[in-house]
């Protein structure tokens, strides 16, 4: 049996720009359809923003890792809240498409040390801050994506929190 990997989806540059520094993760020149880093058994995509670029995202990197099942896949970005204050991070503990009210309840981890929030999938950013939630436009795209390749438990999504009331 293999060792997971550990694949992050990101939606946009800013948010890669510190975990590829931290991670050492390094430009990956041979596949150009997405930004693609990679250093010691983990990828990072860079999906572009919304729930279909980041579904695409996740099964155009399941196909560049010659289809490993059972690996690592982590969703990480950012998210708008009414009251949380800027900069906190959050791993999701539900996930709601707001556009077809599908929902899916994730499998939070206590050695995360994060606490945990439900996610709001939006399919256009949002200005008010109407759902006591984070919203943000990645997530439900990216998790039934994900579960097609591994185990719900080796699914994650951890966003911070970009903008309030």
């Amino acid at each position: 049996m293999h060792m997971p990997a550990i694949n992050i989806i990101v939606a946009l540059p800013p948010e890669a720009r510190p975990v590829n520094r931290h991670l050492g993760l390094v430009r990956d020149t041979r596949h150009h359809r997405y930004p693609l880093y990679r250093h010691a058994g983990i990828s990072l995509v860079i999906s572009g923003p919304g729930m279909d670029a980041a579904s695409a995202a996740v099964t155009w990197l399941y196909v560049i890792n010659a289809e490993r099942n059972g690996d690592i896949w982590i969703n990480l970005g950012i998210a708008g809240h009414p009251d949380h204050p800027l900069g906190e991070i959050f791993q999701a503990n539900l996930i709601e498409n707001m556009h077809t009210g599908q929902r899916w309840d994730l499998t939070t981890r206590d050695d995360i040390p994060c606490p945990s929030e439900g996610i709001c999938s939006v399919l256009q950013p949002v200005s008010s801050y109407g759902l006591n939630a984070l919203v943000e436009m990645e997530a439900a795209g990216f998790y039934p994506s994900a579960l097609q390749y591994t185990d719900a438990s080796m699914i994650h999504c951890l966003k911070v929190v970009s903008d309030n009331r």
